[in-house]
């Protein structure tokens, strides 16, 4: 993929500015391939980019002190990574690594400062941004202290299904090419105890398991009332 390739315009946190701003813009990007399981970084790097995902996937997770991958993010085309590291100039913490090849749009800090300096509309679409990040954070923080695994998975599709569902005739289509243990670790459970529960879901014709990356959730209002219960 080539800048040519690229439509900045199309990307969420540019599309207030103007042709000839976006044109300043392009000049100064980068784009960069990554293979699956790539690392774009990890903790104690510094932050010198602003991540932007043009294709594929990229998830963000730390690792437990008893050595526990535990998932926080999942980020796909449109998605940017690394904006408040920049502005608060601080290192990554968490790791960030590609699910599926992916191309990724990066910005260097000096880019971004005068970008930020410049075009006070990217700063506001950064700062609208963080404030849905903070309510996901404390979305997954009510999904890991629930008790029961009924509800954390109930909580985690509905939560898929929000961020990334397409709305089909029969219910939303959940294409996340993830695997049943990085559900697991959205979720703070098992990937066995996540396949488990899939399939009772799967035999109550809740939702319908599409190959082991699809799933179409074909009742959400089931999963609703469980969170209720």
């Amino acid at each position: 993929m080539k800048k040519s390739d690229i439509d900045l315009q199309k990307l969420n946190i540019f599309s207030d500015l103007s042709c000839e701003e976006i044109k300043k813009i392009k000049s100064a990007i980068i784009i960069s391939k990554y293979k699956r399981n790539e690392f774009l970084f990890k903790p104690n790097d510094k932050a010198d980019n602003m991540y932007i995902i043009a294709v594929g996937k990229i998830k963000v997770y730390t690792i437990s002190p008893t050595g526990i991958e535990q998932m926080l993010y999942i980020y796909q085309k449109n998605d940017f990574i690394g904006g408040l590291n920049l502005l608060q100039r601080i290192e990554y913490i968490y790791y960030g690594q590609a699910i599926e090849d992916s191309v990724v749009i990066s910005l260097s800090k000096f880019h971004f400062d005068n970008i930020i300096k410049n075009y006070p509309k990217v700063c506001l679409k950064i700062l609208e941004e963080s404030f849905l990040r903070i309510r996901h954070a404390e979305d997954l923080v009510t999904r890991l202290i629930e008790k029961s695994a009924d509800v954390k998975v109930a909580s985690l599709l509905l939560s898929l299904a929000k961020n990334f569902g397409i709305k089909k005739i029969n219910g939303i289509l959940l294409e996340l090419n993830i695997s049943r243990g990085n559900m697991g670790s959205f979720a703070g459970l098992t990937r066995e105890c996540v396949t488990r529960k899939l399939t009772e879901l799967k035999e109550k014709d809740i939702i319908e398991l599409i190959g082991t990356k699809k799933i179409l959730i074909k009742d959400i209002s089931y999963l609703k009332k469980i969170l209720e219960s």
